[in-house]
């Protein structure tokens, strides 16, 4: 049966997908040589797979050899390269399409600790009462203490109407509380917005998916009522522990800034597996000064819009240096609903900068301090650290930094640092900073 291909370009914890290209035709130099050598590479595999299903002491799943043998092939390319199921394929787009089923908690874990980060709205948690800051002691009954924020994520998922039974620490109540929900489908939040201040727009992006363009649009079309006329000085857009999300809206949000020009590229291989992405539209924000907070969390399609706003001089990168990750997956989708994801090109920024195994330095480097003493403010190796990894274009390979964000915003230098910059007059910014490209 022929392979289809999948009919999203999907970028997920870092992976990018754009649609799939037509299988490779041998070497028309030497078609011969290599077909033979495929031809011969392919019958030493089936003689083995063969000999196993006929003789290994106890008779093996053909399904499970195949699987195990596509498992190894992949393993043995970078890291992103990988063999999804089809279970896990509908997943990975649910959370593509923004939506997923679980109770409307965003959690993080501290000292062990898992802790109620947010409560999106209109949601079974929220209606029931959670609160941001609740300590999650057990789910169902068994306890959650050093599980990360991806187990219990999961552990939270499961079937439209299914139960779940949450035991939570509230500050100011002596004894747990239990709360029993009901799961839905959530649509999850990408994009949130506040005021700081009267006088500065905070914009936090989670992740890039299906929803981030129009709730970004939503976001700019408040802006004019959300200040008093002649008050907003400038916009904060945190970027900060976002691993990534759908390529186009990635693109879509820094055109959004950006406004006309040259905000991307993609180099592969072959010359079909290049692309040039321009936009050609208006900065919603009217050129409104802009700070973006990024850090060791920041990867993939989140460090395309953070070197396109460097790039351009759009933006000041505060923060310390990103993830590091500047290669494309395509993803291809296989007759039994599982997929193929398979590194075929890297990406470069609007001046041709690769950030594989690099990351994007920022203009001003400012580290959190760990006031917890957790550890938690220690350096991630990010993409330079994972086995396998693309080579990168520098003469050495180094990416990542601290994903630490202190959960009270008084503790959070960073953020703190860049409202300073945007409330401060020219002459005060002049000796706080040095302006990109100066």
């Amino acid at each position: 049966m022929r392979m289809r291909p999948l009919a999203i370009a999907v970028l997920l914890l870092g992976l990018i997908a754009v649609p799939v290209r037509a299988q490779q035709q041998p070497d028309p130099e030497n078609p011969d040589n290599d077909t033979r050598e495929q031809l011969y590479e392919l019958g030493r595999f089936i003689a083995i797979y063969q000999r196993v299903l006929a003789t290994y002491v106890d008779k093996p799943a053909p399904d499970v050899l195949i699987q195990g043998a596509i498992g190894g092939m992949m393993s043995k390319l970078d890291p992103h390269s990988r063999y999804v199921d089809p279970k896990a394929m509908s997943d990975m787009q649910q959370e593509l399409a923004g939506k997923r089923v679980g109770l409307g908690l965003e959690v993080e874990v501290q000292g062990g600790l898992v802790k109620v980060e947010h409560v999106l709205d209109a949601t079974p948690a929220a209606t029931a009462g959670l609160k941001a800051g609740d300590i999650i002691l057990k789910l169902d009954g068994d306890t959650v203490r050093g599980l990360s924020p991806a187990a219990m994520l999961q552990r939270m998922e499961g079937a439209v109407g299914s139960s779940a039974t949450l035991t939570i620490r509230r500050r100011g109540n002596a004894v747990p509380l239990s709360y029993t929900l009901m799961r839905e489908i959530i649509r999850a939040e990408s994009v949130r917005f506040e005021v700081m201040g009267e006088d500065v727009g905070y914009i936090r992006i989670r992740e890039f998916n299906e929803q981030t363009p129009d709730s970004l649009r939503r976001v700019a079309e408040r802006l004019p009522t959300a200040f008093r006329p002649g008050t907003l000085k400038g916009i904060v857009l945190d970027l900060r522990n976002n691993p990534g999300g759908l390529l186009d809206p990635a693109i879509m949000v820094s055109a959004a800034f950006i406004g006309k020009g040259v905000l991307l590229s993609i180099r592969g291989r072959e010359p079909d597996q290049s692309k040039v992405y321009i936009a050609h539209g208006e900065d919603i924000t009217g050129g409104v000064p802009l700070v973006v907070l990024i850090n060791g969390g920041t990867a993939s399609a989140a460090e395309i819009v953070a070197g396109a706003l460097q790039d351009f001089k759009r933006a000041t990168i505060l923060g310390t240096r990103s993830f590091g990750k500047g290669s494309i997956q395509t993803v291809t989708r296989l007759p039994d609903d599982s997929a193929l994801v398979l590194t075929t090109a890297r990406y470069y920024t609007p001046l041709g900068r690769s950030i594989q195994a690099q990351g994007i330095e920022p203009d001003i480097a400012v580290r959190q301090q760990d006031p917890t003493g957790a550890g938690l403010g220690h350096a991630t190796p990010g993409e330079a650290g994972l086995t396998g990894h693309l080579r990168g274009t520098g003469l050495k390979d180094e990416s990542g930094s601290s994903l630490y964000v202190p959960p009270n915003p008084t503790d959070d230098i960073q953020l703190r640092i860049a409202l300073d910059m945007l409330r401060s007059t020219e002459r005060e910014r002049s000796e706080l900073w040095r302006p990109p490209g100066n």
